[in-house]
């Protein structure tokens, strides 16, 4: 134990693993399914899916499960979005047991850009600020519900929805999701809200209350450089998000709903593939042109430090300033007139290397997986459908074309291995079994490489 606390990264690993297996195992309890019990492989995916915050189903949780195991996979949702070392250090601390500088870091980096505040105090911010959160969230979405829901089940469904949207995890209760609710503004934009507030992260809803606090006080006080990126790749992703959508759609999903139908459908088609998961419309009906736009987005994911996965927004308004740098002829890559460290810009580029390499070997895998043996007019059909939930998988969104269902055993647990690594970070899992003695740093001589 005393090993793991020193490197949070397999603390995160062990973690999050745990986590699994222990929801693996409650959930396919014959207490906990509303029918029959589930079986092992699909309790297993839908504790690692809960965990990552994903969202991808092979059940319909709110059939499937009762009351008990509908608890389970809300508790596990919640681990999965605060995470196993938040919580580990959490309880190491109630018990009034030192931690390590290296947890400290852990922590403190996964959701402020400061270390001057103490770990205790962010720790306790972090917990209240989901828990204030999430009970708001619940809060306005029992207003809608409470009108068509006893009250009992209102509540319960308002909460766990809450919890879901904010830690974009991205499961409903109900057999369509939320597509019933397109045209439902009282279920539709407290949900939108949350799952923004979740995937903006904790470091930037710290810093805006800072800055807010300091502006009622008179006090000049300006937005670090990391919430400026992470607020504008946001506004710009959901405003290009929705009229892509809009665009893409008017003839197919969009012909026949009214003009507030549209708006909401579109702007929450922009919304839920920032890694949420929820649905109001069916993906297995959008246009080609749709699915490789929502795959685009769902690659890109949500702000570091937050319940998104993906290669991050910052990644990509990094990426973009590098490429404004280059072409300018600049040297340095600037964003809002700060110069961007040069290992931002390296790990910006190879966290979006490493993203495309794994969306490729996982396409390889899951197509000679799922679709095997002898050509069938099916393996061309599923060839976009099986992107779509590699990409799915791996940026922790939980959107489907409606295969997931149908997934053999072997195409279950390579989805589950895609959530896991999506979820960890593929650093973090290299970090966690990697050695720890460092090799001594070698120069070599330059050489040129022809590019492009």
């Amino acid at each position: 134990m005393n090993r793991l606390l020193r490197h949070p990264a397999r603390l995160l690993v062990f973690g999050f693993a745990a986590a699994i297996f222990i929801g693996s195992v409650l959930l396919a309890l014959p207490v906990a399914s509303a029918g029959y019990p589930i079986s092992l492989i699909d309790a297993l995916f839908m504790a690692t899916s809960a965990v990552c915050v994903t969202g991808l189903a092979v059940v319909d949780p709110g059939s499937a499960f009762n009351g008990f195991g509908q608890a389970v996979l809300l508790g596990l949702v919640q681990i999965g979005g605060l995470g196993i070392t938040t919580l580990s250090t959490t309880l190491i601390l109630l018990m009034g047991h030192a931690v390590s500088f290296s947890s400290q870091d852990a922590v403190q980096g996964s959701f402020t850009l400061s270390h001057r505040v103490s770990l205790g105090l962010l720790l306790r911010q972090v917990l209240l600020w989901t828990l204030v959160i999430e009970a708001l969230g619940a809060l306005i979405l029992f207003l809608t519900e409470s009108q068509r829901l006893p009250l009992n089940q209102a509540i319960w469904v308002s909460v766990f929805h809450a919890v879901s949207a904010f830690c974009n995890a991205g499961f409903g209760l109900r057999p369509d999701n939320l597509m019933a609710d397109r045209a439902n503004a009282g279920i539709v934009l407290p949900i939108s809200l949350l799952i923004i507030l979740g995937g903006l992260g904790f470091a930037v809803l710290a810093d805006l209350a800072r800055w807010a606090s300091h502006r009622l006080r008179r006090q000049r006080v300006s937005l670090s450089l990391h919430t400026k990126v992470a607020l504008t790749m946001t506004a710009a992703l959901l405003l290009t998000g929705m009229a892509g959508f809009l665009m893409l759609e008017r003839a197919n999903i969009l012909i026949d709903m009214g003009f507030k139908e549209i708006l909401l459908t579109g702007w929450f088609a922009s919304v839920t593939p920032r890694t949420a998961g929820f649905n109001t419309v069916d993906y297995g009906q959008a246009t080609a042109a749709t699915l490789y736009f929502t795959i685009v987005l769902m690659l890109i994911g949500g702000c570091p430090g937050s319940t998104a996965g993906g290669v991050k927004a910052t990644t990509l308004g990094v990426l973009l300033a590098l490429a404004r740098a280059r072409y300018r002829g600049e040297r340095g890559v600037r964003l809002f007139n700060r110069s961007v460290p040069d290992a931002n810009v390296a790990k910006a580029t190879s966290v979006v290397a490493l993203a495309f390499v794994l969306v490729i070997i996982g396409v390889i895998l899951l197509s000679a997986v799922q679709v095997s043996g002898q050509f069938h007019p099916r393996t061309v059909e599923w060839s976009l459908g099986l992107l779509f939930e590699v990409v799915s998988a791996l940026g922790t969104t939980g959107l489907s074309t409606g295969i997931t269902p149908q997934l053999n055993d072997g195409g279950k647990i390579l989805i589950m291995a895609l959530m896991f690594i999506g979820r960890l970070g593929p650093l973090t899992i290299a970090l966690a079994l990697a050695g720890q003695t460092l090799r001594p740093a070698v120069s070599y001589a330059e050489e040129q490489v022809m590019i492009g």
